[in-house]
């Protein structure tokens, strides 16, 4: 097999893991794992299992050849997150590449014929809010409401997951589409209204950003999602004389959280400077916080892996040995990340090589 060093950094960090750690799961020096991710040492099959092993991935995870983006690139998008510690941050990308060649390796073999385009806007020409009212008129969204954002986006054949990033403050990742589809990785700690609306940041980001970067990328793409998730001339008239008692109805039918609609009641110009901090320290005051605000609905949930993956086991006739192997993942990983159950009995054939179309879940 073809060794690849980039690999091993990228398995270790995902996992959570130093050089140190990983070294001695695998029996072997701390120097050693470091000539090897510099492509100065090459580790025999015996270190290579252990490795595997110790991050959970099969040993040919190795030998891709695959693009890794860059934590530059990352960063690019997420410039505020420099704050951050560096170790969640480096894990955080490292999950975020390894989520988007699982999925990229199953969507090489597949057309989506009824997919949406994926809106792309230059902020030299839009504003935030102009860019999310276009967003919703591109998708044919009504006035109101927005529905299911999760399905929105994976309607446009873009994965979302929905994983433990490892830092509360870190609410959601995406990685622009580098050679292949953009990917969107959301934070299992927060609680859905927080995951709607760090959803419809990152599409702000990769809606807006793709080429062009600025010191007010956070706060355009919190315009963008204010805007798309509460349109103004869709909420003010529901808006206007509020009270913070009034907001947990208003949290349920807009689907977002109670710190969003203080925040958007201001910009509005709904509620005073005074009310504003009166309605923050309300919130402030509840029993969870503004951590854990009451009131919070069913999380959405992304179905475009699962539907691919049964694309492959049903239509394709994949076996689960060869979907595991075409994703490069270990059973484990397969079972608990994608199947969140047992896994299925499924019968073995030869695997198709020609590209198939497949239908976007409704």
């Amino acid at each position: 097999m073809t060794f690849n060093p980039k690999m091993v950094t990228l398995a270790r960090e995902a996992a959570g893991l130093t050089q140190h750690s990983l070294a001695h799961e695998a029996g072997v020096s701390q120097a050693f794992i470091s000539k090897v991710e510099h492509g100065l040492e090459d580790p025999n099959d015996v270190v290579l299992e252990r490795m595997g092993a110790a991050c959970n991935v099969p040993v040919q995870f190795f030998s891709q050849r695959d693009e890794v983006i860059a934590e530059g690139i990352v960063d690019f998008f997420h410039k505020k997150r420099l704050t951050l510690p560096a170790k969640p941050l480096r894990q955080a990308n490292a999950i975020a590449n390894v989520s988007r060649l699982e999925a990229l390796r199953l969507f090489r073999a597949l057309e989506f014929p009824d997919a949406r385009p994926f809106p792309a806007f230059s902020i030299d020409e839009y504003s935030p809010e102009e860019a999310a009212q276009a967003v919703r008129a591109t998708w044919r969204v009504a006035r109101g409401p927005l529905p299911n954002l999760v399905a929105l986006i994976e309607a446009t054949a873009t994965p979302v997951f929905i994983v433990n990033l490892g830092h509360e403050k870190l609410a959601a990742i995406s990685l622009p589409g580098v050679g292949g589809r953009h990917v969107i990785l959301l934070n299992s700690q927060l609680p859905p209204s927080a995951q709607r609306f760090a959803l419809a940041h990152e599409l702000g980001h990769l809606a807006m950003h793709c080429g062009t970067a600025s010191e007010d990328m956070e706060r355009d793409a919190d315009a963008f999602a204010a805007a798309l998730l509460m349109p103004a001339d869709d909420i003010r008239p529901e808006l206007r004389g509020v009270r913070f008692r009034d907001l947990g109805a208003l949290k349920a039918r807009w689907r977002v959280s109670l710190a969003a609609l203080i925040r958007q009641s201001h910009g509005l110009g709904m509620i005073s400077d005074r009310q504003y901090r009166t309605f923050n320290i309300q919130l402030n005051g509840l029993p969870g916080g503004r951590k854990h605000e009451p009131g919070e609905f069913d999380p959405e949930q992304p179905r475009l892996m699962r539907h691919i993956l049964e694309h492959y086991q049903h239509e394709l006739g994949y076996s689960a040995d060869e979907v595991q192997g075409a994703m490069v993942i270990t059973r484990e990983r397969f079972n608990e990340f994608y199947l969140g159950a047992p896994q299925r009995r499924l019968r073995a054939v030869d695997a198709p090589a020609r590209t198939h179309q497949i239908s976007l879940p409704g």
